[in-house]
């Protein structure tokens, strides 16, 4: 039953994407090339700032075409406060494998990504109750230890 949940609210989201993309940045660092407006559409952030209640669930879907072959991918998922890097925990450094499906965003193809195709990444991430109630920079990376397949960075403030 929860697994059904969970894919009824992946495929909302897929629906509710295409008119509500997020604006988002490139990564500063990155070499990856930035996405293009509605590439990204993040729950709660319908332009360019997030409001991310504690206690709730955020999900994200990206569209993203990987310039060379990545075997594996991972996640970088940080919050940056005052220019410094804070990983989310139970996201950061985990594999994004599971969550990539092809173009479409209706079927799950995992690793690895081929240059050059297009891919759906599909996730959700927990905005736990104990994250402090202040603004800072959502910085989202899909790569690999050579570099990027996908980054982007958007404002954000986390409400209690």
């Amino acid at each position: 039953m929860k697994l059904n949940s969970v894919l009824l609210l992946i495929c909302a989201t897929s629906v509710l994407g295409y008119t509500n993309a997020t604006d988002v940045s490139p990564c500063p660092k990155s070499k990856a090339k930035a996405l293009q407006p509605g590439d990204v559409t993040i729950s709660n952030c319908p332009k360019s700032k997030c409001i991310l209640k504690r206690n709730t669930e955020a999900s994200i879907m990206m569209k993203l075409k990987p310039d060379r072959d990545f075997q594996d991918l991972n996640s970088d998922i940080q919050g940056i406060i005052l220019d410094v890097p804070l990983p989310f925990p139970g996201y950061y450094g985990t594999s994004a494998c599971p969550h990539i499906y092809d173009e479409s965003g209706e079927n799950q193809v995992g690793c690895p990504l081929k240059a050059g195709q297009t891919y759906t990444y599909k996730n959700s991430f927990k905005i736990l109750p104990v994250y402090p109630t202040v603004s800072l920079e959502i910085h989202w990376g899909l790569g690999d230890k050579e570099g990027d397949a996908a980054c982007f960075q958007i404002p954000a403030k986390i409400k209690a």
